[in-house]
């Protein structure tokens, strides 16, 4: 796996900015991941955007999940408003999106962590609901991607958050040579909300936004994409960007039981002679 920042703002206005080194193979792909953050309460973020999404993308029986947390999620097409690429493209409302070159099937937190030295939240499950609290809390959201149909990639994001103390535990490593050595490594409790995940399945074409419910306080969105500034007396909300696609000899493999286009094959056939 491997990680490129790109300095440009137009991260993938019309299509990602592909990195041109890195993954390389039929499985390879990359990841643009950047997060909108506004004012608490934002109208545009809250409302006149999600005019615009495609919810429907996400099935029915996850849409109302995601609601009853606080979540929303869906597709944003090929022509995104110019409103929204104004947030997008400027530093101020949004850092230079992480380019992630990584493979089908392998999962990536791509999102820097929201941290809380206290998170407390409401986590309902169909007709059960409970308080979660966690001390030193990282929020996280887990991206996975795999083959779609018709040239898609199925996206699958997971909300999850590690909390408390860092421990350390020796950890037997062997190298190339065969020599076993101890090394140290990272471990932190977890918990993953897999009834929260979302799914889709993305065009490169497409971003795919996840943000928070309005007046849902005290859920889950709420809590992991809502923030106290540092000066205490303003908050702000997050809203989750990803776009996919697949990058060097991925563009071309054929889609399950879909034929090389002609130009393609037009293409390889002169280079074999």
């Amino acid at each position: 796996m491997h990680v490129a920042e790109d300095s440009s703002k137009k991260w993938g206005v019309r299509r990602p900015a592909l990195p041109l080194s890195g993954v390389e193979g039929i499985d390879a792909l990359v990841i643009a991941a950047g997060v909108i953050e506004v004012p608490l309460g934002d109208r545009y973020l809250n409302q006149e955007l999600w005019n615009l999404v495609d919810e429907q993308a996400v099935p029915l029986e996850a849409k109302a999940g995601l609601s009853a947390n606080g979540l929303r999620a869906g597709l944003l097409g090929s022509h995104p408003p110019s409103e929204f690429l104004a947030l997008l493209t400027n530093e101020k409302t949004c850092m230079p999106p992480r380019q992630i070159q990584t493979r089908l099937g392998q999962a990536y937190s791509p999102f820097p962590p929201l941290k809380h030295d206290l998170l407390r939240f409401a986590f309902k499950d169909d007709d059960l609901s409970e308080e979660a609290e966690f001390s030193k809390a990282q929020c996280l959201w887990e991206v996975t991607c795999t083959q779609g149909e018709d040239r898609r990639l199925a996206v699958r994001v997971v909300p999850m958050v590690r909390h408390g103390e860092v421990l350390f535990e020796p950890q037997s490593v062997t190298g190339s040579e065969g020599v076993m050595s101890w090394q140290l490594s990272q471990r932190q409790e977890q918990e993953r909300y897999e009834g929260l995940a979302v799914e889709v399945d993305m065009r490169p074409s497409e971003f795919l936004l996840i943000g928070c419910t309005p007046h849902a306080n005290g859920l889950l969105g709420t809590s992991w994409l809502t923030q106290q500034r540092d000066d205490g007396e303003s908050a702000v909300q997050r809203l989750l960007v990803i776009r996919v696609a697949r990058t060097g000899k991925a563009l071309e493999a054929p889609a399950p039981d879909v034929p090389r286009p002609l130009a393609l094959q037009a293409q390889q056939l002169t280079n074999s002679r």
